[in-house]
This record gives C-alpha cells, structure tokens and sequence, in this order.
C-alpha cells in the first residue's frame, strides 16, 4: 500500500547538520566527522593557519571547539562552491579577520 501524504505539507527531504555544542572540545575524528572533512584536510588546515586547535596537556592532542568546526564548513563550502585554494583562502580570511579587529576599534573609540 502506498502511503499518501497532505497535497498542502511539503515533504522535508534535508538532513539537519549536527550542531556542536558551545564549550566543547572535540577530538580531530570528532571534528573530521561533525564537520564533513576527512582528518587530513583538518590537518592541512591547520598547517596553513585557518583552523587553530586547542592543545590538551598533558599528551599535547589536538582538539577543537565549535568555532573551528564552522570555521572548518566555511571552508570547505568555500572551496567546493567557488573554488577557492587555500592561498586564496588565507588571504581571505586574513581580511576577515583584519576587518573585525577595525570594527573592534571602531566601536571602542565610539565610546570613549
């Protein structure tokens, strides 16, 4: 029997995309996993300075918190969509960066 559904409800055919938790550090399969990425592409960019990790000592293993997970997403999105190398992708998010330290700025002498 097939099931009929409400010509008025659409059906929902998107996957909801776990959201990490505030607080958290995750371990790099974690990351790799919850980001959509293998470990490796983490790794690189790590190397290239996109994504910075948090050391845990005693044994020095990398983990992340939720910002690097979106930061890891944007990226991919970023090189999948508009094909962006990760030469492009640093100087990108260097003026990114830039840009909120002049917004920063900006709002402190506003008020004072």
């Amino acid at each position: 029997m097939k099931k009929q559904t409400a010509p008025d409800r659409p059906v929902c055919l998107s996957i909801e995309v776990f959201q990490p938790k505030p607080n958290v550090f995750y371990s790099l399969d974690a990351t790799a996993h919850l980001a959509g990425v293998p470990r490796r592409s983490i790794l690189i960019y790590c190397r290239a300075g996109l994504v910075q990790p948090v050391v845990q000592p005693p044994y020095g293993m990398m983990e992340f918190t939720e910002e690097a997970i979106y930061t890891v997403r944007r990226i991919e999105h970023l090189r999948t969509v508009h094909g962006l190398d990760l030469a492009w992708l640093k100087a990108l998010f260097d003026l990114l960066d830039e840009v909120e330290r002049l917004r920063a700025e900006l709002r402190f002498l506003r008020h004072h």
